[in-house]
């Protein structure tokens, strides 16, 4: 699991219902509601600003479309260099199911741009401007100074780098240094001694090629397919230049065997010569412009407030409308041990945000990843669990829901059963549509599917002596095995009302309906003790749980909440109090739970509190 999650669902909880700016008036007696903010002004009080450049990725500056991203920072390998790290969202090695996820469908490296002054740098400032999505640098070298300014238009496969110069920096180089086509999982083990018990199979070596002024590298792959990158540095006088950075995949946009990346990275490059930068930025800015007042919120806490909007920037980097789903990177590689979609936490938590910021055709893209691989949702299942279920086991590569589970109704069973994955994806995209209220695709798409997420938990509770429906052994995420898991309880509860009340409202006639009623009447409880909520049956929560799968009752799910279950706000206190008492295994998405975890519950200081830690 990573712990580089940055986008906190808990903020929107404390403040979506802030103060905001409204004027109220009629037009042809209507009502008019007319948001009064000068959009630059308010926002430039936000931006991220450096007086240096940054040392490292963490510290970089990143700007993106949700195919394309570049993060700035400094470069490890070579001095006095500003290094522009390329990465596309789609880049995927997809070799055979048996292969490890992590090295056969995993994000790829790319390469990087890099910008070596003529001088010694002197001094640095970097701005990212927010309201236009762009950065902006000045270096001052022993020899001169750069001004520069970089893009990526948000309806083109370009990243634009503007450069000016002063002095001896018209002689700046630019160049593209490839980086080879391993897994970023490889990289990151490979100093470790490697992965126990794999041999990894490398890549074939890159090639550089050259067409006119247009530079770049063709990166083939082992299943026979290829992405190329190209770049053109064009000098637009004595001290300007525009350098022009793209990147193809001919497999990703059409899902076939196919080589000649290349070709289609020079006619990108080429046809961007052809547009004026004026006409990419006016374009680029419109989309930005009509993204930001969509989530207006105002915070009396500058700091709160300019998190907020960075992590909206983030988002709208990270992704648009029909782009793919935002794996643990976004459009910025980096070596990691989770270069896939980890969907039994982090997918959620990212998406979540879109919803509540009123940007659902941006969290769509998750949704239509689920309806365009519901055969694969169902083969991912046994055999015997075909007919009616569907589920998903954790993570999935590019554009693919492929990862077989293990299943059984014994109750006996005692082998791993995981199964967090597809409910909890199936209640955040029925929460997308109570926002759109598409009873069609409810009807056609959502309810299907929902039904055989969780007919999983139907057929593998058991009813026991005391009249009881119990869940089976299970795993409860990140934590381990119980009879009884919480997470599973949660989950199951959920998924039966909601089917009910779908089916009522749709007047949908399910031979499941009395089944679903007679598992919530007579399933088992949570297991809780002095502290709470339980991991399962005779597992407490007895060392730092960073996940919080078994309080999913509580938030996201809301399946036990302080309206409906006032005489259980005691034990849902002390399950949080705990959870957060026992220190380590912290990172940013523990804290944020926890922020999470408060909210639901009504305490806003304790949120406030561990929201502030998360930062």
């Amino acid at each position: 699991m990573s712990q580089k999650i940055q986008k906190f669902i808990c903020i929107l909880f404390l403040f979506l219902l802030s103060n905001s700016i409204i004027v109220l008036g009629k037009k042809e007696g209507q009502p008019k509601v007319e948001l009064q903010v000068n959009w630059s002004q308010y926002l430039s009080k936000h931006d991220l600003v450096w007086n240096k450049i940054p040392k490292d990725y963490f510290e970089g500056a990143f700007v993106g479309n949700g195919i394309l991203g570049t993060i700035v920072f400094q470069d490890d390998s070579l001095a006095n260099t500003l290094r522009f790290e390329i990465g596309r969202t789609d880049v995927y090695d997809h070799r055979s199911l048996e292969t490890p996820v992590a090295y056969g469908r995993e994000r790829l490296p790319i390469g990087q741009l890099l910008l070596t002054p003529k001088g010694k740098i002197v001094s640095s400032k970097i701005r990212t401007d927010l309201w236009n999505a762009e950065i902006r640098g000045e270096i001052i070298t022993s020899e001169g100074q750069l001004n520069f300014r970089c893009f990526v238009p948000s309806a083109h496969e370009l990243i634009v780098l503007q450069v000016k110069s002063t002095g001896q920096e018209n002689k700046a180089k630019i160049l593209f240094r490839p980086q080879e086509a391993d897994s970023p999982r490889f990289i990151v083990k490979k100093p470790l001694g490697g992965e126990k018990g794999f041999t990894y199979v490398h890549n074939p070596p890159f090639e550089i090629f050259q067409a006119g002024e247009i530079h770049g590298a063709t990166q083939k792959l082992l299943m026979g397919d290829d992405y190329a990158t190209a770049w053109v540095d064009k000098k637009t006088g004595v001290s300007e230049r525009t350098i022009l950075v793209t990147v193809a995949n001919r497999w990703a946009k059409h899902r076939l065997a196919a080589n000649g990346s290349a070709q289609d990275a020079i006619k990108t490059i080429q046809n961007g010569l052809k547009i004026p930068i004026a006409t990419l930025e006016k374009t680029h800015r419109a989309w930005w412009h009509q993204y930001y007042p969509a989530s207006f919120v105002s915070i009396p806490d500058p700091r709160l407030e300019s998190f907020y909007w960075i992590q909206l920037y983030k988002l709208g980097s990270a992704t648009h409308p029909n782009r793919p789903v935002i794996d643990l990177m976004g459009p910025w590689f980096k070596p990691t041990a989770w270069p896939c979609l980890w969907m039994n936490l982090n997918v959620q938590l990212t998406y979540y945000t879109f919803g509540l910021t009123n940007h659902t055709l941006m969290e769509d893209n998750l949704y239509q990843l689920i309806d365009r691989h519901t055969d694969q949702l169902i083969a991912n299942v046994p055999p015997d669990f075909q007919k009616d279920c569907a589920a998903i086991r954790n993570p999935v590569g590019y554009d693919e829901l492929n990862a077989p589970l293990f299943l059984s109704d014994d109750p006996k069973n005692d082998q791993e059963i995981n199964i967090i994955v597809l409910p909890w994806l199936m209640q955040m995209y029925y929460l997308h549509n109570r926002r759109t209220m598409d009873d069609i695709r409810l009807r056609e798409k959502i309810y299907p599917m929902m039904r055989r997420a969780f007919q999983v938990y139907v057929r593998i509770l058991h009813q026991e002596s005391d009249g009881k429906y119990h869940i089976p052994y299970t795993f409860s995420d990140e934590y381990g095995n119980a009879k009884e898991t919480s997470l599973n309880i949660a989950l199951a509860r959920w998924g039966f009302k909601t089917l009910l009340s779908i089916a009522d409202r749709l007047k949908i006639k399910d031979s499941n309906i009395p089944i679903w009623k007679d598992r919530l009447e007579n399933m088992a409880d949570y297991s809780t003790n002095e502290n709470g909520i339980m991991i399962g049956k005779d597992v407490p929560l007895a060392k730092p749980h960073r996940h919080y799968s078994h309080m999913l009752a509580i938030f996201p799910l809301y399946e036990m909440n302080v309206d409906k279950d006032r005489d259980r706000i005691p034990m849902m206190r002390k399950s949080v109090q705990h959870f957060t008492d026992l220190d380590g295994d912290n990172c940013m998405y523990k804290f944020s739970g926890a922020s999470s975890l408060w909210a639901s519950l009504g305490d806003g200081d304790k949120a406030l509190t561990w929201l502030n830690r998360s930062l």
